[in-house]
């Protein structure tokens, strides 16, 4: 079986020689942020209420998990309007009520790819909400996975952060 730990950078090969590829390329992240007229438990409710997710966010339309710490996420997520969706399971990595949810890809190979979705959630001023939601990228296949799928990435991180402000100031 074969274990991958990445506590400890890959080590070098000749394949990467013969590429010229010899470090993993750094983090590289998408981003989407607004204010919200909610508090962050009244968001931060919105986010967990998965079996409501197709009603509001038009990016993962559909997400099916327990959230526990762990726990696998199964997510329907559309990237172009015009596209089916796709499935893509991940794994809770934080779930901490009212400020920040997260999941990760757990792919064996995490040198090659590696995706870690955060959406944190801010106290303001007013009863008011900072979401923000990052995805931060690495691996060797960063720089591919960015070209082909970053902006359609960021479009939905957009859209959903714009659907999750009408939702809960609604």
């Amino acid at each position: 079986m074969l274990a991958y730990d990445d506590s400890r950078p890959p080590a070098r090969s000749d394949a990467f020689d013969r590429c010229s590829v010899g470090v993993v390329p750094s983090p590289q992240s998408i981003r989407s942020e607004i204010e919200i007229d909610a508090t962050p438990e009244a968001v931060f409710d919105i986010l967990t209420d998965l079996e409501r997710y197709g009603e509001w966010n038009p990016f993962t339309p559909r997400i099916d998990s327990s959230l526990e710490l762990g726990a696998p996420v199964r997510m329907r997520v559309r990237l172009r309007s015009d596209e089916r969706l796709m499935t893509q399971v991940e794994y809770v990595t934080a779930n901490e009520r009212p400020h920040k949810l997260c999941w990760g890809a757990n792919i064996p190979l995490r040198f090659l790819i590696r995706a870690d979705r955060c959406q944190t959630l801010e106290r303001l001023e007013g009863g008011r909400t900072r979401y923000v939601c990052t995805d931060a990228f690495s691996g060797l296949l960063t720089p591919v996975v960015m070209r082909f799928f970053g902006p359609a990435v960021q479009r939905g991180f957009d859209d959903c952060a714009l659907a999750l402000k009408k939702r809960a100031e609604s």
